[in-house]
């Protein structure tokens, strides 16, 4: 039941970010992230307004909300700039003298390296003189052996120790160096809340009684995203894959992410989205749309189904084939079980079970996901009309779903190149391409091409018949046999005026119209060692002598 907080005096509190305002949640998206944010604080009898720091940049003010633990009643909750009463000059400088001093410290431990340098590099070059035969020669100039073997006996104790230090001195240069970028980020959110306003969400709870609270406060942030990459390595026996699922994490959202629970989702949060309303569907002939245009119908432009599925398979397949190279993985990857997977009904989450730091504008961070072992498929394939090269490819079931990312290949323990790999669904076929397979050799050659123009009898003087024969050859340079899947194609006529004639193949192809797509054929060919097999390919087009086709 309500009780009037409005008679009673109101209690008004800015928490600013750090122990009793801290991030413990972050859910990455591939856009945005959802950070969530727990308080403690107290609260007296009657209206409390809580002002909660946020210095996220760049904050969605819809996404805002708030819970608070505790006996009483959520009055307002909005996400708002308030005036700062005391500018944080007295953190800034308390700040800047900690930096100062380890800067100092940084300095310091700079010259003892150097000096722990110069010691190892004197050391070396000692052991180096002693090897030889100078000392001899130089008796009246340099400590005898005896003397010398004495130095070196006593440096030779010391060099560990040496080295040991030298080591640990750059450990801690790095970590003070890590200590500084954080100091700075710190530096520069109260520099930037120095204009005497503070941005976060503002709660305004009416309290029962005096008691303590706990608030987790919710939002999305801009500037985090993440991008899938993947690895995969094959053995040289070629018994399977094992797939590495990474994230790479970009956080520049203004604020630190501190030992929180972290989560990767594919998700896509809703940005203004409205269902789709349905539309009449209108057809028409070209002669009637030249009517009504008064001119002629462009059929290259009319919108089909068959004119633009070829344009969407061709996009895939140049995305399926582009290269990255700013990515590098190791050749051997440990098991990774460091993730939990979560399906949900619109998608799924990996859950990090390990707590993660991601500092704001660090650069990228990649995180493992998930690595699996899967059977699968090896074979040759090649399309020698478009590319005189085999390539081995792997062909396995991913089991999960995959979003579209960049692939690293390493086969045998070496690395091989990178790739993309696109978005598959849960079960569907993934399919590797491993590289070009040298010991294997293709070629594809057009044995005729000629006009005649007395094929279709008397009755079809007005058209002729184009005479077409192609030979693809492949030839097997290993010592083992192999099994080859070559992939040709026939043209296919969208016109009544040219037809495809008298198609003749040897060997019969395994598959027509492949995945299909029509006049695709496939053979699946067993190639012995050093031999080779032929495909001949032959056909007829028909169309108007004075009238060549397109595309042919």
């Amino acid at each position: 039941m309500s009780q009037p907080f409005q008679t009673i005096s109101c209690l008004t509190e800015t928490i600013k970010d750090g122990k009793n305002n801290r991030i413990t949640e972050a859910v990455v998206f591939t856009d945005q992230a959802f950070v969530k944010r727990q308080v403690k604080t107290r609260a007296q009898r009657g209206l409390n307004r809580f002002h909660i720091e946020v210095q996220a940049d760049a904050v969605d003010v819809d996404s805002v909300q708030a819970g608070v633990a505790g006996n009483g009643e959520i009055l307002s909750v909005q996400y708002r700039k308030v005036p700062i009463e005391d500018a944080p000059d007295k953190d800034i400088s308390k700040l800047e003298d900690k930096k100062e001093r380890l800067t100092r410290k940084r300095l310091q431990l700079r010259k003892e390296k150097t000096v722990a340098k110069k010691q190892i590099r004197f050391l070396d070059s000692i052991v180096g003189f002693a090897e030889t035969d100078m000392p001899l020669k130089i008796k009246s100039e340099f400590p005898t052996r005896e003397k010398l073997a004495e130095v070196l006996e006593f440096l030779s104790e010391n060099y560990e120790a040496l080295a040991e230090t030298h080591l640990d001195v750059r450990h801690q240069i790095k970590d003070l160096d890590q200590e500084i970028r954080l100091l700075d980020e710190q530096l520069k959110n109260l520099r930037k809340s120095h204009s005497k306003t503070l941005s976060g969400i503002e709660v305004v709870f009416g309290s029962y009684k005096d008691q303590p609270l706990t608030i987790e406060a919710s939002y999305l942030t801009r500037q985090a995203s993440w991008e899938p990459v993947y690895k995969v390595d094959v053995p040289r026996d070629l018994s399977g894959i094992t797939l590495t699922q990474m994230a790479r994490v970009h956080q520049k959202t203004g604020e630190n992410w501190q030992s929180v629970k972290l989560s990767i989702s594919n998700a896509a949060p809703l940005k203004g989205a409205s269902l789709p309303d349905p539309q009449s569907w209108f057809i028409n002939h070209p002669y009637d749309e030249m009517l009504l245009t008064g001119g002629v119908a462009d059929r290259a432009t009319a919108p089909s189904a068959v004119d633009g599925q070829p344009g969407f398979q061709k996009i895939l397949q140049a995305g399926e084939s582009q290269l990255f190279n700013n990515l590098e993985l190791s050749a051997a990857s440990p098991k990774l079980i460091q993730t939990e997977q979560k399906e949900l009904p619109l998608a799924f989450e990996y859950d990090l079970l390990q707590p993660v730091t991601l500092i704001t504008g660090n650069g990228d961070a990649m995180l493992p996901l998930s690595t699996n072992d899967l059977p699968c498929e090896f074979f040759h394939y090649t399309v020698p009309q478009n590319d005189p090269r085999v390539y081995l490819v792997c062909r396995s079931a991913s089991g999960n779903a995959l979003l579209a990312g960049q692939l690293s290949i390493h086969f045998g323990g070496r690395y091989m190149g990178r790739t993309d790999l696109a978005e598959k669904k849960a079960g569907e076929d993934l399919l590797i391409n491993l590289g070009v397979e040298s010991g294997i050799k293709i070629k594809r050659e057009q044995l005729t091409d000629k006009i005649n123009e007395t094929r279709f009898g008397k009755m079809e003087q007005s058209s002729v018949a184009h005479e077409m024969e192609y030979r693809i050859t492949i030839e097997n340079l290993n010592d083992n046999p192999v099994q080859v899947q070559i992939l040709d194609s026939i043209p296919v006529s969208t016109s009544d005026c040219v037809q495809i004639m008298d198609l003749k193949t040897y060997p019969e192809p395994t598959l027509r119209d492949y995945l299909q797509q029509e006049g695709v054929m496939l053979w699946i060919l067993q190639v012995d060692p050093q031999a080779d097999r032929d495909i001949r390919i032959k056909f007829f087009v028909k169309h108007p002598k004075n009238s060549f086709p397109w595309g042919l």
